[in-house]
């Protein structure tokens, strides 16, 4: 798992991915993705994609049935910094895990689920995409 050294919070979620891996039936669903979003922090919309996929790849992973939850906050990111083409989501992911000096270092296991994985997800992109698309443009009209 992930062994980040800072910031503080990515210090916390390094240590809650050893428990779930090691006692998986220990957390539920609800107390996984609410430590997984705890540890995002404000920044602006592209660092903020960086260091979402750096942060969810490896719940991804322990987490396979999760993943449409946890790909919508990169997602929604991408969406705020203005992209409209789905079709670009998933370079974009493979691009983060690729990085020489990414914002938030992705661990093994995460460019692992980045590579390998990732590229798999077009349709549930897509369809994750379409729906934070239309959240936005509803919130735009409000």
């Amino acid at each position: 798992m992930p062994t980040w050294t800072s910031p503080p919070q990515l210090v916390a979620l390094a240590a809650f991915y050893a428990r779930a891996q090691a006692h998986p039936d220990a957390l539920s669903d609800a107390a996984f993705l609410d430590a997984v979003k705890a540890a995002h922090w404000p920044t602006n919309c592209w660092s903020y994609v960086e260091a979402s996929f750096a942060i969810i790849a490896p719940a991804c992973l322990l987490r396979p049935h999760l993943t449409a939850d946890l790909i919508a906050l990169p997602i929604a990111a991408m969406i705020a910094g203005g992209l409209d083409d789905a079709g670009q989501v998933i370079a974009i992911g493979l691009a983060c895990a690729t990085r020489d000096a990414p914002y938030v270092a992705v661990s093994a296991e995460g460019k692992r689920w980045l590579t390998q994985v990732w590229p798999t997800l077009e349709e549930l992109v897509e369809t994750v995409f379409q729906a934070r698309l239309q959240e936005a443009l509803a919130e735009d009209e409000d």
